[in-house]
């Protein structure tokens, strides 16, 4: 009886440790995959942040937020998601640091694998427009702005062919 316990409790150390060697195996691939670029996906990540959208037509979705910072100074985020026939473009206008977090928590969304995220986030921090480059499953053209009292970031991805 003494070896049926020590045998059963074996057992259950080497189950535990299959459950244990299986968890972060299932972990790793929940963690690369990704929910699809496009246009209604993009549209309802956005929604469910509870940003005001406004449907500009079929393809173009405007998502709006914005706060008085005094009587007369307003700082806002435009975020314009278009989809046309050949790209889907994410367009950011802001007015503060603070609304930088909307294009972080994009980048770093479901949408993209992390090799992919580490690249757009080096886009990002790049001083210099970006046409054509090969990131991942995307063709990515990134373009920053910064006018006056704006800062303003393009990202068009087209499916690598």
């Amino acid at each position: 009886m003494k070896y049926g316990i020590t045998f059963i409790a074996l057992l259950a150390v080497i189950a535990a440790g299959d459950l244990t060697a299986a968890a972060p195996a299932k972990a790793r691939e929940q963690s690369t995959r990704v929910t699809p670029l496009t246009y209604v996906n993009v549209v309802a990540y956005f929604k469910s942040t509870h940003l005001r959208p406004t449907e500009v037509q079929k393809r173009c979705t405007v998502f709006y937020e914005g706060e008085w910072q005094a009587a007369d100074s307003y700082n806002y985020c435009l975020i314009i998601v278009e989809k046309s026939d050949e790209d889907l473009q994410v367009t950011f206008y802001l007015t503060d640091a603070h609304e930088m977090n909307w294009v972080t928590e994009f980048l770093d969304g479901p949408f993209f694998r992390p090799q992919e995220t580490q690249e757009l986030f080096g886009l990002l921090n790049s001083a210099h427009d970006v046409r054509g480059r090969n990131i991942g499953r995307f063709r990515v053209d990134s373009h920053h702005w910064q006018p006056r009292h704006a800062h303003i970031l393009v990202f068009s991805f087209s499916p690598n062919r």
